[in-house]
This record gives structure tokens, C-alpha cells and sequence, in this order.
């Protein structure tokens, strides 16, 4: 490795002086880091390479000692072999002890001294072993420090100077040669020539892996950097979908392993914090929102979906009651009063929990359970629980059902418009009626209700569709009703508040009008109340657009919502109608009378038409009358009738009033 590195070191040169030599002194200089790093990386390489040297050395010492024996070279040179064995396994032994330093230290030294000690009791300088100090120069450049390198430089010199001297005063005799002091020349330059290149190769191998080094690091941070972004919400900083169902995955999941269960967190409302505050704070209290749940996480696994929702994994909370007493921790903590950017909010959250009680289960289907209990709990209330059960399982699935069928409802014209009266309550005559959607699937099947497939085309999108149908079919019955003699029938449509944010409500209005030849003013537009509390969609300008043009609009089941009799000045509305609970309730109590009468009272004072929902009886129709109310619906004149019942109704009343029930 460190030769490779060295090859690209020469090849970066070569392209570097091409390019214009750009390299500046400084950019040679090795930062504390770098001296760490190339130090590490060398002690890493060192101690495989020395251990691999030593077994070498070691094999070719029991070759040496053979040979001596067989030759019969004398006995101290097999016990100086066996010496070195020794102690060169002795370096072995430190380094397999994580003691680096001290074995390179003994190996070094032990073939200087092994070298010295064959070149002192053979022939000196003469000797061809001497050669071996050049190789302990070799070694102590590539696996010394510069300092300890200098040390062995000048003690390889010392003792060739001292040979030397041994010779001239006689210590020593090599009578086998002739001396002169060329001969310490000759080693010395030997040695130096041997010092300096192998210095400035050891040098250069630094130098190239202290940069090998620096684009390690810098490529190992992209890497824990892209680990991050991929692992990780980059808002919050948690852990995200990806990582919980690893970590689901590589701990929890399979036959054998431990139970858990997943908490899903949804906070409520948010998108309101977003819309009035900016999104800068939400997301602000979203990281505050995370640091609360990680302080009552504890052995749980907390972890963010995305948007407003976060999740929680444990292996701890795996009965019913312990995750309820987890959903209540939490509920407790993320309701506490939250301040941000000189505001004070207060929040709370839905939660859904899914309990794994099969070893089967992967991570996703535990998750889509509790996902699906979370939104039955927002459904609910807010910041409310819900445990998963298979009930709810079988109503999404029921819901996806519906949502497959109601394209082909449209597309083979299953719907129908049933119409229910709307009776002048001072005069007792038909003065319009309410188009009320129905859904008959294939002929023998029962009719899907309302209330079971109108959230679902609203979930799905699919009331845009619908409901221009409902308003160009109502158009066109109400337009043959006049025709029928009826001139002044006027019909009510209910709209839904996505049909509003889609933006082009006001076209398909003006459209079917248009189609059907009705006058605007026979079309009245029912709204909700929620409706009225938001005008993130141009609300307010589309209503007004629509009621310049002769349009009539009013508010449905009034006293069901937020109740807010202010917002109805803001709006150009004509219409106020009463809920019909409040109507079923209103002879059950005194305050119960009075709260409809100071309804009636505040709308008239409005300038406002009251319609009364739910009236069965003529004591409630009575009552009503007196209070002031301009209209009524309810079963005490009729149910809703398809279109040709509903004429028949309307063609049998006598003088324009309203039959009875």
C-alpha cells in the first residue's frame, strides 16, 4: 500500500509541474493532524510488515545456524544467530501485546548490534556483512522517527570510524587485509548516499500519506455526511422512516425476536400554526416538539415520519396498557405550554398505536396500523388515543372499496338527486328544495348512505367531479321545474369546502346555470360553517364574485361548529340554517327553547333568512313560525323524493302548500 501511494505521489508531481507547479512550501508542511494520522497509518502498516520481516529473519537465522553447523564456521557465530532469534521473537511478542514502540525499537537495534557484533569479531570493514548496516538504515527510514532514524545514522558512522581506529592502534587485528582509512571513507559514503535517499523516500511516503490521509478524512465525512442526510431528518435531526425500519429490521423483526410496538404521533392543527406564524416558526416548534419527546422517549425508539407527525418504536410498552401509558406521557408533554419567537402556544397530538403480535410482521404493515389508528383518533377528537383493531382495518379497506367504485358510479350515472321541501313557514307553500346527493350501486344492491361515501370522495378528490355533476343536475331539474309552472322554485346544493379550494367552483356554477338557462337567483349555494373561518382560498372574493351574479349562498347546519355569528357579517350571505339537533332539542328544556329563539333573534338582526332543519312535528313547525323563522325542512312534510316523486308532491298541493306528511 504505502508503495502504491508512493507511485501516485510521483504521478500527482508530474501532473502538478505540468499544470504549473502551483504547489506552495507551505502545503509540504504536515499539520498536527496530519503527523497524527501519517504516524497511525504507519504504526498500522509497520507492525504487519515487521512482524512478516522478523518470521523472515527468524527462518533465514535457523538456515544460518544449519549452515554453520554443517560447515563447522564456529560456535559463537550459531549463538550469536540463536541470540538474535531470541531477541527478534522477543520483538514479536510486543508487538502482538499492542506495544509497537517497544518491539520496533528492539528490532532495529537488535540487527545494528547483530551487525556490528558479526563485523567486530569477523573481518571489520572488509567484512560483507557491513552491508547490513545500510539495511538498518533501510529499516529504521521506513519504520522510525526522523529523530530515531538520526540516531542510528550517526551510530552506523560511529562505528565504522571505530573499526577504523581499532585497526590503526592495533585493538584489532585483520591481518587477512590491508588497511588504510579509504576504507572507513568508502563506508562512510556507503552509509550516507544509503541514509539520504532512503530518507528522502520515507520522507516523500509521509508527505503522500499525510495527503492520502487528509482526502480520507475529507471522504469519510462526505460519507458520515451522506449516512446522515440519508438516515436522518435534516430538520430535526432524528432519526427518519428509513433508519426506524432498519433498526426494525436488523433487532426486532423475524420469529424469534422481541415483541414491540409503534406509536404513531400526529400533532393537531398545525398547519394553522404554519399558515398564521410562517413556517420559519414551525419549524422551530417542530425541533422543540422533538426535543420534548426525546427527553420522555427513554428506552423507545423516536423517529420522524415528516410534516407534523413523528413515531416512537419500543420494545418496552408491548401490552395495551403500557403503550396507552406511553400515549399519555407523551399527549401530557407535547400539550405543555410551548413559547417561540415571543409567542406562547399550547398544542396537542393524536396518537395511534400498533402492537407487533406476530413474528411475521414487518416494520411497514406495523406502522400503517398505527398510522391508520393515529387518523381514526384525529376522526375522534383531538389529542386523543387509539389502539389498532382489525374493526379498523376492515373500514379502510371498506373506504378503498368505495373509492374504486365511485368512479364507475360516476362514469354508468349510478347517482341520483333526491329532493326534499323547503316549506314557507308564515304561508305553508313549497318555496324551493334542497338537492340531496344518493348513490344506488348495481341494480340489488342496497344504496351506499351519504355519510359513508361523501368523505370518501372528498379524501379522494373525487367530489370535485361529483359535485359539478349535483350542480348541473340541479340546475336542470330545478330549470324544469319552472317550466313545469313552479316559477319561483329555487333549489339548494351543499358544497363541499374542497370544491372551493379547487378554484374553479365558480366556473362550473356559472357554467351550469348557463347550460340549463336557470337564473341565478333560483340557485342557493350551502357552505359550513368552517368554511367561513379561513380565507387561505379566496373564499370570501370567490362568494362575493358569485353573488354578483344573482347567486344566493347560506350557512349549513349552523350551531354545529364554531357558532360564530360574527363571521356571517363578513360573508355574503343570505341564509342562516338552524342545525336540526338544535330543533329535535327544543322542547326538552327551557334553555334549550331560549337558545333557538336567541339564534333566530341575533341572525334577523343580521339581516339574515332563517331555515330550520329536522322539523317532524306542528309543534315544532308552530313554535318556529313564532320565533320568527322563515322556512322549514323535515319529515312532518315530507322526506327527500326522487325528482318525479317530488314533482307528483309538488303538483298535488293545493294552492302551492305543502302537504302534510
Amino acid at each position: 500500500m504505502i508503495f502504491e501511494l508512493l507511485v501516485r505521489r510521483r504521478q500527482d508531481r508530474g501532473a502538478g509541474d505540468s499544470a504549473g507547479r502551483s504547489t506552495s512550501a507551505d502545503s509540504l508542511l504536515l499539520s498536527a493532524s496530519d503527523k497524527i494520522d501519517v504516524i497511525q497509518a504507519l504504526a498500522s502498516y509497520n507492525a504487519r510488515r515487521v512482524k512478516q520481516m522478523i518470521l523472515a529473519i527468524n527462518a533465514l537465522i535457523v538456515l544460518s545456524i544449519i549452515n554453520n553447523i554443517v560447515f563447522d564456521r564456529g560456535l559463537w557465530l550459531s549463538l550469536a544467530a540463536g541470540a538474535v532469534f531470541c531477541v527478534l521473537f522477543l520483538a514479536r511478542r510486543y508487538y502482538d501485546t499492542d506495544r509497537p514502540s517497544a518491539a520496533q525499537f528492539i528490532f532495529l537495534w537488535t540487527i545494528f548490534g547483530a551487525v556490528t557484533y558479526i563485523t567486530w569479531a569477523g573481518d571489520g570493514l572488509r567484512d560483507q556483512i557491513i552491508l547490513g548496516n545500510a539495511v538498518s538504515l533501510v529499516f529504521a527510514a521506513i519504520l522510525a522517527t526522523p529523530r530515531h532514524f538520526l540516531i542510528m545514522y550517526v551510530a552506523v558512522i560511529l562505528n565504522a570510524i571505530a573499526l577504523g581506529l581499532a585497526n590503526e592502534f592495533g585493538w584489532v587485528n585483520y591481518s587477512q587485509f590491508a588497511f588504510d582509512w579509504s576504507n572507513v571513507g568508502d563506508a562512510v559514503m556507503l552509509y550516507s548516499v544509503t541514509a539520504v535517499t532512503v530518507f528522502i523516500l520515507a520522507y516523500d511516503m509521509r508527505q503522500l500519506l499525510a495527503r492520502y490521509n487528509k482526502e480520507y478524512r475529507k471522504a469519510k465525512a462526505s460519507e458520515d455526511e451522506i449516512f446522515r442526510l440519508a438516515n436522518h431528518d435534516t430538520l430535526t435531526g432524528l432519526p427518519n422512516l428509513f433508519m426506524a425500519e432498519k433498526k426494525y429490521r436488523d433487532e426486532i423483526s423475524g420469529r424469534h425476536g422481541p415483541k414491540a410496538s409503534v406509536l404513531m404521533v400526529g400533532l393537531d392543527n398545525f398547519k394553522a400554526v404554519n399558515d398564521s406564524l410562517g413556517h420559519v416558526f414551525g419549524d422551530n416548534v417542530l425541533k422543540m416538539i422533538a426535543g420534548r419527546l426525546a427527553d420522555i422517549a427513554g428506552e423507545a425508539f423516536l423517529f420522524r415520519v415528516g410534516g407534523d407527525v413523528f413515531g416512537l418504536m419500543s420494545t418496552g410498552a408491548t401490552t395495551p396498557e403500557a403503550v396507552a401509558a406511553l400515549a399519555d406521557r407523551v399527549q401530557k408533554r407535547v400539550s405543555a405550554p410551548l413559547e417561540a419567537g415571543g409567542h406562547v402556544i399550547m398544542l396537542t397530538c393524536s396518537l395511534g398505536g400498533a402492537i407487533r403480535a406476530d413474528g411475521s410482521v414487518t416494520f411497514e404493515h406495523l406502522r400503517r396500523e398505527a398510522d391508520i389508528a393515529m387518523y381514526r383518533a384525529k376522526d375522534v377528537a383531538p389529542n386523543t388515543f387509539k389502539l389498532f383493531d382489525d374493526t379498523m382495518n376492515s373500514q379502510v379497506l371498506a373506504s378503498a372499496s368505495i373509492a374504486a367504485q365511485l368512479r364507475t358510479a360516476l362514469e354508468e350515472q349510478q347517482f341520483r338527486l333526491f329532493l326534499q321541501p323547503k316549506i314557507d313557514l308564515e304561508t305553508g307553500r313549497v318555496r324551493g328544495a334542497e338537492a340531496l346527493l344518493r348513490w344506488f350501486p348495481e341494480e340489488g344492491k342496497p344504496p351506499v348512505r351519504p355519510d359513508v361515501f361523501i368523505p370518501v370522495a372528498e379524501d379522494t378528490g373525487m367530489i370535485i367531479e361529483i359535485g359539478a355533476w349535483v350542480i348541473q343536475e340541479a340546475c336542470r331539474q330545478c330549470k324544469r321545474l319552472q317550466i313545469l309552472g313552479h316559477r319561483d322554485f329555487a333549489i339548494a346544493v351543499n358544497i363541499s369546502a374542497m370544491q372551493f379550494k379547487r378554484g374553479t367552483l365558480e366556473s362550473i356554477v356559472m357554467e351550469a346555470l348557463a347550460d340549463s338557462g336557470l337564473s341565478p337567483a333560483s340557485l342557493e349555494l350551502e357552505l359550513t360553517e368552517s368554511l367561513l373561518l379561513e380565507d387561505e382560498y379566496d373564499i370570501k372574493g370567490q362568494i362575493s364574485r358569485m353573488s354578483a351574479q344573482g347567486v344566493s349562498f347560506s350557512v349549513d347546519d349552523f350551531g354545529k361548529g364554531y357558532s360564530n355569528l360574527g363571521n356571517l357579517g363578513k360573508f355574503d350571505v343570505a341564509t342562516l340554517k338552524i342545525d336540526q339537533s338544535f330543533v329535535f332539542a327544543m322542547f326538552d328544556s327551557a334553555q334549550d327553547l331560549a337558545l333557538v329563539e336567541a339564534i333566530v333573534r341575533m341572525a334577523k338582526a343580521l339581516g339574515l333568512k332563517i331555515v330550520a332543519e329536522g322539523v317532524e312535528t306542528q309543534r315544532a313547525a308552530s313554535m318556529l313560525s313564532l320565533f320568527g323563522v322563515d322556512s322549514g325542512q323535515g319529515y312532518y312534510w315530507s322526506k327527500p323524493l326522487p325528482m318525479d316523486d317530488f314533482i307528483r308532491y309538488v303538483g298535488n298541493c293545493e294552492d302551492g302548500k305543502a302537504k302534510i306528511a
